[in-house]
C-alpha cells in the first residue's frame, strides 16, 4: 500500500490537491480512534492553526478536570471508604498535571496553564488527604491493656511464692 500523504484545501480551483510531508509540519496531532465503514481511513491529523489546536485542548483538559472533579464528588459521597478508587483518581489527576506540563506546554496560554495546574493542584491535595484519613481511621488501635486490680495483686502473690532459694 501506498504512503501517501495529501492535504486538502477548498479553494476557488476546484479538485486541487497538494503533496505535504506531515512529518515536516509542525501542529497538534490528534490519532482518531473510531472508523466507519466505506469511507477514507484516516491515521492521523495535524492542526496547524494555533487558536484551533488551542480550544481543542482546553476542551481536552477542562473534561478532564470535570470528570476528575465527578470522581471526588462520588468518592465523598461514598464516605471515601474505597481506596481503590481513590488512588486511581489520583493516578488519573497525577497523569494530567504530567501531560499538561509536557505536552501541552506549547500550545496552551500561561495563564490557562497555570489556573488549570493549580485546580489540578487542589483536586490531588483533596485526593491525597481522603487516602491518608482513610489509612488513619482504619488502622486498629492499640490501647494499653486492662487490668483490673484485683488481678494485678494475684499476680503478685504467683511471683512472690515462685521465688526460690
Amino acid at each position: 500500500m501506498n504512503n501517501k500523504t495529501y492535504y486538502i484545501t477548498k479553494d476557488k480551483k476546484k479538485k486541487t490537491a497538494m503533496f505535504l510531508e506531515l512529518d515536516k509540519i509542525d501542529g497538534y496531532q490528534v490519532n482518531p480512534k473510531t472508523h466507519k465503514d466505506n469511507s477514507i481511513k484516516v491515521d492521523k491529523i495535524v492542526f496547524v492553526n494555533n487558536d484551533l489546536s488551542e480550544k481543542i485542548i482546553r476542551r481536552k483538559v477542562d473534561s478532564k478536570i470535570a470528570y476528575l472533579l465527578k470522581q471526588l464528588k462520588q468518592i465523598e459521597e461514598d464516605d471515601g471508604t474505597d481506596n481503590g478508587m481513590i488512588s486511581k483518581s489520583l493516578m488519573d489527576a497525577e497523569k494530567l498535571r504530567i501531560q499538561l506540563l509536557t505536552k501541552y506546554v506549547k500550545y496552551l496560554g500561561n495563564t490557562y496553564q497555570s489556573l488549570s495546574l493549580k485546580k489540578i493542584q487542589i483536586i490531588i491535595e483533596e485526593l491525597k488527604y481522603k487516602i491518608y484519613m482513610n489509612r488513619v481511621y482504619k488502622q486498629p488501635r492499640i490501647y494499653p491493656p486492662f487490668i483490673p486490680p484485683f488481678y494485678e495483686e494475684e499476680q503478685e502473690e504467683v511471683k512472690e511464692s515462685k521465688r526460690g532459694r
